[in-house]
């Protein structure tokens, strides 16, 4: 991943001009998919994983299904990286067969199952199940905290909206409520600050995903021609 060098005064601006930034919205729409795409993955690779490994044993005569099975892992996580690559400013790296079909179905599944980064590539994108349903969960809550706060100043007084503040235990455990229009523009301000906080902090963790992804693709297998050496995207 590019890197640049920070300065306070950088890392201000970036802070106040994240809600602006396209980057940001490319980074929220790469945070968005981490749910469907791990629901994708699981379902596609659970089933092909138990058919393929309950065949394994069998390997001469039936293991097909778990080479398919590999296959798949490999061409899911080629789906992964193009995601990553097209939504994020990131530098991947392209491991993909020392072999191909032309050298033989023997010689290039032999290849698909000795090499590490195939099962790298599988466990890589089975992670992805949990990642999506954490990613999800944070960009739901984070969302509807700050867009309820953000309009506090035109929901607070509708019959159906119930601004109720639990207050922590060191103010004595209470709530508090919302009921008059300088206490709902006081917490719209809070919201806006909730706004950048969130904002940035979904930046961050876009870039630990980005990074995450990475690293992994120094090593995971991907489909593509075959080549002797990792070339750059």
């Amino acid at each position: 991943m590019r890197t640049t060098t920070t300065t306070p005064r950088s890392a201000a601006l970036a802070f106040l001009t994240a809600p602006v930034r396209p980057q940001t919205y490319r980074n929220l729409a790469y945070l968005a998919l981490q749910f469907p795409l791990g629901v994708a993955y699981f379902t596609l690779l659970v089933p092909a994983l138990a058919f393929g490994l309950g065949t394994l044993p069998l390997l001469v005569l039936f293991g097909l299904p778990a080479v398919g099975a590999l296959l798949l892992g490999v061409a899911t996580m080629t789906v992964d990286r193009a995601v990553t690559g097209a939504l994020l400013p990131v530098e991947l790296e392209r491991h993909t067969a020392t072999k191909s079909l032309d050298d033989g179905v023997v010689d290039y599944a032999t290849d698909l199952l000795l090499d590490p980064g195939t099962y790298l590539s599988l466990g890589f994108v089975l992670a992805k199940f949990v990642v999506g349903i954490a990613t999800f969960v944070t960009l739901t809550v984070a969302s509807a905290l700050v867009g309820v706060a953000v309009t506090a100043p035109l929901l607070y007084a509708h019959p159906m909206a119930n601004y109720t503040l639990p207050l922590p235990s060191w103010l004595g455990g209470a709530t508090y409520v919302v009921d008059t229009f300088p206490e709902a523009l006081a917490l719209a301000a809070v919201g806006v600050l909730g706004l950048f906080v969130t904002v940035n902090a979904l930046n961050a963790l876009a870039w630990g995903l980005g990074r995450a992804t990475e690293l992994a693709c120094r090593h995971a297998r991907v489909l593509g021609p075959a080549a002797t050496a990792p070339d750059h995207a």
